[in-house]
Parts: structure tokens; sequence; C-alpha cells
């Protein structure tokens, strides 16, 4: 999803020298948590192409991908409403 967050395993680190150009770049941009979409508009990367280089940093335990609120399960959902509960009474 374009919207997940990802951060870096160890934000104290440089990226590994091994990595291509392009994964140095998303690990140093993790270093705090981003959403998928922005990593891409930020390297002006296609998204299909950040989330396989995201997921290939991913295997190698170099980021961490967030869990994402999908709204599908009871608790999730209940996470959702309390959370527009609360932005209604900030805007009343």
């Amino acid at each position: 999803m374009v919207q997940t967050l990802v951060s870096t395993a160890d934000p104290g680190t440089e990226p590994p020298n091994n990595l291509m150009p392009e994964s140095q770049n998303i690990y140093r941009l993790c270093r705090e948590a981003r959403s998928v979409a922005e990593i891409a508009a930020e390297l002006k990367i296609p998204l299909g192409v950040t989330q396989v280089l995201l997921s290939d940093l991913a295997d190698q335990g170099l980021v961490y991908i967030h869990p994402t609120i999908t709204g599908h399960s009871p608790s999730e959902n209940q996470v959702l409403e309390r959370a527009l509960r609360g932005l209604e009474r900030l805007f009343q």
C-alpha cells in the first residue's frame, strides 16, 4: 500500500556499501518513518520499483515495514472510530 510507513531498522548507521545507489538513498530517507508514496516521490522512482526495492531491503532486515491499519478487523475499526471522534471534537 502506498500509505504504508517504512523506517530503517537502525537509524544511526550508514547504508551498506553493497546496496544499489537507489537502495542507499531509500535507506537514508527512512531514518525517519516515511510512506512508500513519499519515498517514491522524493526520489523520483516509479512506485512499483520503490516497492520492490523496499521489499528487498526488508528481506535483508535493513528496513521495517510498519503494519497498516486497514479497517478489516474489529479492533482496527475501533481505533479508526476513536480517531474520527477525536478529530471531530477538535473541529467543533
